[in-house]
């Protein structure tokens, strides 16, 4: 696990930066950004708990990672829709049938992640540009 809750807000951060990018699209899915939007949220989450010193498993699941985060940040996170990012992390990396997200929702599930990612980054103390 890497140690560095700054280089897995970086991480996350670049896959903001992939959401907001694929939302500008208009020839891929819009499910595409909703996958990168999910993972920035997971990994703006991890890197809480790291900076915390908090342990967690291995786990895609935002509600999980949300319980785990210290008392300063867990209110205001966990305020956020998590589901509509949660779904992400699975169901766009293989058809099923669900019926596919259009631009005007990828763009809300993009603004979540960018609330959960700028929450995170006030916590970690790495507040500066996305």
């Amino acid at each position: 696990m890497h140690s560095d809750p700054h280089e897995r807000l970086r991480f996350a951060r670049d896959d903001l930066a992939a959401a907001r990018l694929l939302l500008t699209d208009g020839d891929l899915p819009p499910r595409m950004a909703c996958f990168h939007a999910q993972q920035a949220a997971e990994k703006a989450l991890k890197s809480s708990l790291v900076h915390a010193a908090i342990e967690f498993r291995k786990t895609h699941d935002l509600v999980v990672l949300v319980a785990l985060q210290p008392e300063a940040v867990q209110p205001e996170v966990g305020s956020f829709d998590l589901q509509r990012l949660q779904q992400w992390a699975e169901d766009t990396r293989y058809p099923a049938d669900l019926p596919d997200i259009t631009a005007a929702e990828a763009v809300n599930v993009v603004a979540i992640a960018n609330q959960i990612v700028a929450t995170i980054a006030v916590a970690v103390g790495a507040n500066g540009p996305d």
